[in-house]
């Protein structure tokens, strides 16, 4: 058992040394990138020309993974000397103080003002009813929600062409060809049905 580990101490040790001096990194692409630079998506992955090619793996490029802009990456060593690497990026879809948010809620830090500019702004208060406002802002994004305000009683929500008053998302979809029919003007939606009114 003894020489066995010796031996398995000697290889390990001579594959580190072999990965250092044959291959090395010689170029790195990155792509799908745009909130992150190109040289911010290979900081946070650690890979740098020069770098041994064997030692870029899933546990040295963890710190990409982890980024909250980060949806999903892919990074793929191509012999002898190249790496790829392939991002999709969260975007932002609602403000909420001075926090953008992704779709799946996910807190993006550093947001910049363009990045942000024409979302949808969450105010509210009583139970924390974020995830609820992300579902009503992707059913309404054709009707450009500017607000939504939320309260215990449901929500109320600025529309470029009115205003909408509605319980939640659920009740919402449960009314959606009635809430489809009335454009423009005040709208409230009842587990009942839908009222209109000019504002």
């Amino acid at each position: 058992m003894r020489i066995l580990l010796i031996v398995l101490l000697v290889l390990s040790a001579a594959a580190v040394v072999t990965s250092r001096f044959v291959p090395k990194v010689a170029h790195v692409s990155v792509a799908g990138n745009s909130h992150h630079s190109t040289e911010a998506v290979l900081a946070l992955a650690g890979v740098r020309p020069g770098d041994p090619l064997l030692w870029v793996n899933r546990g040295s490029v963890r710190a990409l993974f982890e980024d909250p802009w980060v949806l999903s990456a892919t990074v793929i060593r191509v012999w002898p000397d190249e790496v790829r690497v392939l991002i999709t990026e969260r975007t932002p879809l609602i403000i909420s103080g001075d926090l953008a948010l992704s779709g799946d809620g996910t807190v993006l830090p550093g947001a910049t003002a363009a990045e942000v500019a024409r979302l949808p702004r969450l105010e509210g208060w009583g139970t924390e009813r974020t995830a609820e406002a992300i579902e009503l802002v992707r059913l309404l994004e054709p009707y450009e929600p500017t607000v939504i305000s939320y309260s215990p009683a449901g929500f109320e929500i600025q529309l470029s062409g009115g205003t909408l008053l509605t319980p939640g998302a659920e009740a919402l979809r449960a009314q959606w060809s009635a809430f489809v029919s009335h454009r423009g003007g005040r709208i409230a939606v009842y587990p009942w049905g839908v009222s209109a009114s000019d504002e």
